[in-house]
């Protein structure tokens, strides 16, 4: 198992149990407990995404390593696009259904629908920072 199968499968069941953790603290002290795990769940749909953007190139530049029909920079562009406009769609929708709140609790629950979203990538961070790879010294 190399590196970064090892951190994608790791940082899927710790972001979900901490995502869980998370949502039944926030529950419990009757917050917006919803936009949390939408949240959360959105980063772990954005980086399924990306893990198979990235395994989807590596088999296309085993396929074609000249790159004369498989473009890489139009794909990685192309991804990147899919996931941003799907993070934007769900924070629109999410900003509609809450419309009708106050202002105040308008912009907490945006900005707790947005700390779910970046726990996967605080955990993904540390999670490249913990495994490292060896150096072997010549």
């Amino acid at each position: 198992m190399t590196r970064d199968q090892k951190i994608n499968f790791l940082v899927v069941p710790i972001t979900i149990a901490i995502v869980g953790i998370v949502t039944l603290i926030l529950a419990l002290c009757k917050q917006d407990w919803k936009y949390y795990l939408i949240g959360g769940m959105l980063g772990l749909m954005c980086h399924g995404l990306m893990v198979k953007q990235n395994a989807r190139m590596l088999r296309m530049t085993r396929l074609d390593p000249t790159h004369t029909t498989y473009n890489p920079k139009k794909s990685t562009i192309l991804w990147y696009l899919l996931r941003f406009a799907l993070v934007l769609v769900v924070f629109v929708v999410l900003g509609f259904l809450a419309k009708d709140k106050p202002r105040k609790d308008f912009v907490i629950s945006m900005i707790i629908a947005l700390a779910g979203y970046l726990t996967l990538k605080v955990i993904f961070l540390i999670m490249l920072l913990c495994i490292r790879e060896k150096v072997v010294k010549e």
